[in-house]
């Protein structure tokens, strides 16, 4: 539902009013296809064993040609043969639509049984909200399609009506969880005699021989045949990467069509510079900033931090609610010209934040300009495909010395050297008045993520164990936690922080948080304490007493579960766990056995672990550590990803022996 809006002008939707003031409809017949016994007696997907349902026939017809009185819209058709009882919950379908731009209508629906009889749907849909934000409100009209079960055929259609006067760049997203076995789709383009927004469109996923072809009434066609669903794995790639789809996109007036790529990046690169030199053109209320800031004598990165630091005293309004613009009024917040204004009001949004510290780093004498790269938290670049939305993110770059630094204020709750994990190990475009080569941001350090835990547990005789548990979460680990419970209250936060805890623990433990220490504090490690309580942590097996080498469950055993693996593993940033665990004996008890030491894999590698188990006393300390330095893994190599933390999970659960001492003495 991304779409960039695109104001048609005046003139042009005062002649078209007139020129397509001739009777039309724009709504849904009950036209449905007849369905093949064949279909009917289906028991499973022959393209694809043991799916719990499939599509079956899918048509999408986008129309831009009422844009001018009734609006553009998009109608959707799609018939599902569910095989399982896990099929069933196709059923209950959820729209999604933007309320601010568009509505849904016309949603017509039907179960086919086994047997081919019909049950209509004739209940009325149900709107939610799915989601706020920057005073828009994502909704979907959800229903559920009567009487579903195993061996029937469930079919529905709607149309997405959007509001008049304006283009939107629309996607037929070809692919799904589902396996399609056949979809037609089609979009019938704008045309004005008045003005021009030609239509264009990019492919991902598709066959280089599988394009939309132009039909004789002026729409543009495309037939797909056996499309593979897409497995909801753990740690996958972001969607968009892996999905095939067509995106459409409209060229406003005099830009360009079909240039060259070196031409299409200086156009692009040209413009955003032009509005970044604007918005910094304050070079005398920057260098006074600078003199306030920083002194002459500071060390170059000394300098940067302040200056960092600074920049991100600017209230940073990405952060907050959205906003409707009756809010905005009653706030009087005004809109920024350039950095005078910024600093004058004390807000701005985060590319703001970002340009000043762009302006104020020239100001204190450094190189420095705006970075715009691709977050691979949703796509990659590929500047060939020449899509200036995919470089959606930016960072600064400044250069000290003989030192280049990436650093982004403009995400406020993250410390100076260290980028959200999602602006890391990507490329963009830094901006300049001339094409630049294409920058690469370096991929971040296991150490710039640590989750570090110390726990000191007593043993009881019944095998229960409780104790102290203090944990640090440091750079990123840290920054994310604080960034995603930003509108929580504190005792919002201590309940998240202190359910995820559980979630590292055995079932029928429990962990209750004492203290949250510099929440605050952007540069240094969030800090968490707090008492554990393990019931039956230990097993008492005759005489001895056996307790597993940590009390945490890795928390990538659910990931590498299964031993079938469809798309690539995906770790979104290198990160490491340092455990430091410490067991008292049961009051009786000494210490008969200790699990084997694990060695670390050679330097370099793309994960390691390492653990060992030391006497001291009539305790015993484990110390454990995982490091994850590798981001995507194809799928030839999830075996031997499987194998290694199958390793980890049996090393954690190798058993420390205490024997009873009296026994022992015999």
């Amino acid at each position: 539902m991304n779409r960039t809006q695109r104001f048609v002008c005046l003139a042009t939707l005062l002649a078209a009013v007139f020129a397509f003031a001739l009777p039309h409809s724009s709504s849904a017949v009950d036209d449905w296809l007849p369905i093949s016994p064949e279909d009917l007696a289906l028991k499973d997907n022959p393209a694809n064993p043991g799916a719990h349902a499939m599509i079956l026939y899918r048509k999408s017809a986008v129309s831009e040609k009422y844009v001018n009185t009734d609006g553009e819209s998009i109608s959707e058709y799609f018939r599902t043969k569910i095989f399982t009882k896990e099929g069933v919950e196709y059923g209950n379908v959820e729209i999604p639509f933007r309320k601010e731009t568009a509505d849904i209508h016309d949603i017509r629906a039907r179960t086919i049984r086994p047997d081919g009889s019909i049950v209509n749907f004739e209940g009325k849909p149900f709107e939610k909200v799915i989601e706020k934000r920057s005073g828009e409100k994502i909704l979907a009209k959800t229903f559920s399609l009567p009487e579903v079960q195993p061996g029937c055929i469930i079919e529905y259609k709607y149309t997405i009506q959007f509001k008049p006067h304006y283009l939107h760049d629309e996607s037929w997203t070809i692919s799904s969880e589902l396996f399609m076995r056949e979809g037609h789709f089609s979009i019938y383009p704008y045309a004005s005699d008045y003005q021009n927004f030609p239509l264009y469109w990019r492919q991902f996923g598709l066959a280089s021989k599988t394009k939309a072809e132009k039909q004789p009434d002026g729409t543009y066609a495309l037939v797909v045949h056996d499309i593979p669903g897409i497995a909801d794995e753990p740690n996958m790639p972001p969607l968009r990467t892996i999905e095939a789809r067509v995106d459409f996109y409209h060229l406003d007036d005099g830009e360009p069509s079909q240039e060259p790529q070196d031409h299409f990046w200086t156009r692009t690169e040209k413009k955003w510079n032009d509005e970044m030199e604007h918005f910094i053109n304050k070079k005398g209320v920057l260098t006074e900033e600078v003199s306030k800031t920083v002194s002459p004598s500071d060390a170059p990165e000394l300098k940067l931090r302040k200056l960092y630091a600074r920049a991100q005293q600017i209230r940073d309004l990405s952060y907050e609610k959205g906003r409707s613009e009756k809010e905005i009024k009653a706030e009087d917040i005004k809109k920024n010209s350039n950095v005078e204004d910024l600093l004058k009001h004390g807000y701005g949004n985060g590319r703001e934040v970002n340009y000043l510290m762009v302006g104020l780093a020239r100001a204190a004498g450094f190189e420095s300009s705006e970075v715009f790269v691709a977050p691979r938290n949703n796509n990659f670049f590929f500047p060939q495909m020449e899509d200036a939305s995919e470089v959606g993110a930016d960072v600064v770059w400044v250069r000290a010395g003989d030192k280049d630094y990436y650093v982004d204020p403009g995400s406020a709750y993250f410390p100076f050297g260290v980028l959200p994990w999602y602006e890391t190990n990507t490329s963009g475009i830094r901006l300049s008045n001339k094409l630049e080569p294409f920058v690469n941001i370096p991929i971040s350090l296991p150490s710039d993520a640590t989750i570090v835990r110390h726990a000191e547990l007593a043993i009881d005789a019944d095998g229960s164990a409780s104790g102290k548990l203090t944990v640090d979460f440091t750079g990123q680990k840290a920054a994310l936690r604080r960034e995603e419970n930003r509108l929580q209250d504190d005792t919002g936060r201590k309940k998240t922080i202190e359910d995820e805890i559980k979630g590292w623990l055995p079932a029928g433990s429990d962990f209750e948080l004492k203290t949250i220490d510099n929440w605050d504090k952007m540069d240094q490690p969030l800090h968490v304490e707090g008492t554990l309580k393990l019931a039956n942590f230990g097993s008492a097996v005759g005489h001895r007493m056996l307790i597993p080498a940590t009390c945490f469950v890795p928390t990538q055993n659910k990931s590498f579960e299964s031993s079938i693996r469809h798309n690539a593993v995906y770790f979104q940033y290198p990160h490491e766990e340092i455990d430091t665990l410490k067991f008292d004996a049961p009051t009786g008890f000494k210490l008969e056995t200790l699990p084997a030491s694990k060695t670390p894999a050679k330097p370099g590698s793309v994960v390691s672990y390492e653990m060992s188990a030391a006497q001291q006393g009539n305790s015993v300390e484990v110390k454990r550590q995982l490091i994850i330095n590798g981001l995507i893994f194809p799928t030839e190599y999830y075996a031997a990803l499987r194998s290694f933390f199958n390793s980890v999970k049996s090393s954690d659960e190798a058993q420390i022996v205490f024997q009873n001492a009296e026994t022992a003495k015999h």
